[in-house]
């Protein structure tokens, strides 16, 4: 079910809501039927909605604690184990205490996840059926075959249709009053036009940053537009250094890699090296489901390339647990049931963002974030598999109940809109620049990083911005503007942390500094 059409304006290109939410993938449309009744809410996309970030896109699941051998406290103690020390523990024990009670609800609103055989159709959670991740101690992920992501989205889309109006546009700026709180957002349609929008609270639920490099299972839309949009109103951004690299991206021409969801190597498929052995039983003691750094890293060191094997799972179960998976590598000339099929790692998830705490505040008043962009300390250094979705429920429904709470009673001043004076931008000009910086970023702060690739990665950025110049007003060029401050933010905090943790990996500095551990880089424009 779609969104409603686009809000009628209360003046001319201006619009008056109570929230505002940019982005419309699960973070953002879960908070929105979160909110109270009565709430003038509008939400702010791209394009077709939750197709801007990774949200429809999501094979796995949603890590749960519903299974008989596990609990919140398993559940905690792996997503610890996978940041790699960063974690903060009360987020991580957050997580795993309220993701129950939210995919119970999302349960209850008609998601159709897998049951176990004999309970189709229960609604108990009980029933569920639940596959292994890398990370986990047990099964725990819940999922729709291997298109979860998509039938969350379908249902929360239904669910907050009623209670939203939708403008298609691309946010360009945040706006503020004079003491610093957010006010509203700044907007520009599709054919140029400017549109102030006015609220009382902004939540950013924008997703992730994938888009920014050349080898990526995200959509182009993805281009960290959150976190630069919240570092330019002056809100904390932490840990961009780390950006998850998903091990097993099928290895095919151009920049987009089809997925090859991990619940496959929880399911039996293994990886090989170019001379047919497995590698990763002499890497890890949980193989194939270490997490996902470790498995990357692995890959990349791999004599020759690596192979996934799916063969021994049986065409049955490819078919009925993984059809996304099967059909879509069919399309791309691959058999998962007969052939063993090339992999490579690629960008995935941004395990950084915008700082917030356990209820979705940022550092600057009026702004909330959730989600891919925000920042919790849920993740440390890497994120454990299908947290993210959890995520997303958990800390959409926090920031919901915040906003709630703490809404002003008056809509604030909006200042003056930033200038957009550039010339009307050459599509085939824009599309290159945008090339360049992917290329240069997955070259220069993509997997393997040194300080010499990070510092061409920082050259790319700046000649790209010089070349940009004044942003014109039109989506193209302000999504480039966004995605070159997003990349210089990555590129600036790998330039820092001189180690190799969770998804930063460093050749230039392979091990794990002690002195590192606990320690977080954070971006504050003052």
């Amino acid at each position: 079910m779609p969104l409603p059409p686009d809000a009628t304006p209360s003046g001319p290109d201006r619009y008056s809501a109570d929230v505002v939410i940019v982005g419309a993938g699960v973070a953002g449309l879960y908070a929105a039927t979160r909110l109270p009744d009565g709430l003038d809410v509008l939400i702010v996309d791209k394009g077709v909605t939750g197709e801007s970030g990774s949200s429809p896109y999501a094979q796995g699941g949603v890590a749960v604690a519903f299974g008989a051998d596990d609990s919140p406290e398993l559940h905690a103690s792996d997503t610890l184990r996978a940041g790699d020390r960063l974690c903060d523990p009360l987020a991580a024990r957050t997580l795993a205490v309220e993701a129950p009670a939210c995919v119970t609800d999302v349960l209850e609103m008609g998601a159709d996840f897998d049951r176990v055989e004999g309970r189709e159709g229960s609604m108990d959670p009980r029933d569920l059926h639940l596959a292994r991740e890398g990370g986990m101690s047990v099964a725990r992920s819940v999922h729709r075959a291997d298109a979860t992501g998509a039938e969350m989205v379908r249902v929360l889309r239904a669910a907050a249709a009623p209670r939203v109006t939708r403008l298609v546009g691309s946010v360009h700026s945040l706006a503020s009053d004079g003491g610093g709180r957010v006010t509203g957002t700044w907007v520009l349609r599709a054919d140029g036009t400017p549109v102030v929008v006015e609220a009382r609270a902004v939540l950013l639920a924008t997703g992730g940053c994938g888009g920014l490099f050349a080898a990526t299972t995200n959509q182009d839309g993805a281009t960290g537009d959150g976190v630069a949009l919240a570092h330019r109103v002056g809100a904390a951004v932490r840990d961009t250094e780390f950006v998850q690299f998903h091990p097993t991206g099928l290895a095919v021409p151009g920049s987009w890699r089809f997925l090859l969801t991990e619940a496959l190597r929880g399911a039996g498929a293994t990886l090989h090296d170019a001379a047919g052995e497995r590698f990763m039983v002499a890497v890890h003691p949980d193989a194939e489901l270490a997490p996902r750094h470790i498995v990357a890293k692995a890959i990349l060191d791999a004599d020759g390339g690596a192979w996934l094997d799916a063969t021994g799972i049986g065409d049955d179960v490819l078919a009925h647990e993984f059809p996304t998976v099967l059909h879509g590598a069919r399309d791309l000339g691959f058999d998962l049931s007969a052939e063993r099929v090339p992999v490579t790692p690629a960008a995935h998830y941004m395990v950084g963002g915008v700082r917030t705490d356990l209820d979705a505040r940022t550092s600057v008043p009026g702004l909330y974030a959730a989600g891919e962009v925000a920042s919790t300390g849920l993740h440390g250094a890497n994120r454990k598999a299908s947290n993210s979705l959890a995520e997303a429920l958990v800390f959409g429904r926090r920031a919901a109940r915040a906003i709630a709470r703490e809404l002003p009673d008056r809509h604030g001043d909006l200042g003056t809109p930033p200038p957009l004076r550039g010339a009307t931008p050459d599509a085939d000009q824009t599309a290159a620049l945008r090339t360049r910086l992917r290329e240069g970023m997955w070259c220069g702060a993509g997997p393997a990083r040194t300080a010499s690739s990070l510092d061409e990665a920082a050259a790319v950025s700046a000649s790209a911005r010089q070349e940009l110049g004044p942003v014109a007003p039109h989506p193209d060029a302000v999504e480039l503007d966004l995605a070159i401050s997003a990349a210089e933010l990555i590129v600036a905090a790998a330039r820092l942390r001189t180690e190799s943790r969770g998804g930063h990996y460093r050749l230039d500095h392979p091990d794990a500094d002690p002195a590192w551990a606990g320690r977080h880089l954070e971006h504050i424009r003052l």
